[in-house]
């Protein structure tokens, strides 16, 4: 499956993308005005809250949305228990409300004049997004994990 993906995305990297727009390079703030953990382990959840970032970058439908605000939570929840992690549920989701954005908001990577915050992405973005994963330092075995579990990975 692995050789797949980096033959799709060798073959990608010489196709045409003019159609796609490009994404702005990856950054994280773990848990946006949160704490990352507890004062006695103080980075408990905040793997949760970089895979989070991570989907956030790149966007999708509203439908997406919810399912990496929900996968946060549950992440959370292994880690801190149930209550810490509906207070960042129900804050992230009454967030999305807000008129006041951060500048990681849904969709945030890409150009907010060349494509909408809540659109499906295209199988060319898919690739595309995978062939920039690949390009961050990160673990791998979460990365795989990452492609697999937003289904980045439907078109090998």
């Amino acid at each position: 499956m692995k050789y797949l993906l980096y033959i799709s995305l060798f073959i990608f990297s010489f196709s045409s993308v003019a159609n796609i727009p490009e994404l702005k390079p990856f950054k994280t703030d773990y848990c946006t005005l949160f704490v990352d953990g507890t004062p006695n382990r103080p980075h408990l959840w905040r793997q949760c809250c970089f895979e989070h970032d991570l989907r956030y970058w790149f966007g999708g439908l509203a439908s997406d949305q919810l399912k990496a605000d929900k996968r946060l939570k549950q992440c959370v929840s292994k880690r801190a228990g149930a209550t810490m992690a509906n207070i960042m549920y129900y804050a992230i989701r009454a967030g999305h409300n807000s008129p006041v954005k951060h500048e990681t908001h849904w969709g945030w990577g890409w150009d907010t004049n060349q494509r909408d915050f809540y659109q499906l992405l295209s199988n060319e973005e898919k690739l595309y997004i995978t062939q920039e994963l690949y390009k961050l330092p990160i673990d791998s075995v979460l990365r795989d994990e990452f492609v697999e579990f937003y289904q980045l990975n439907e078109l090998l």
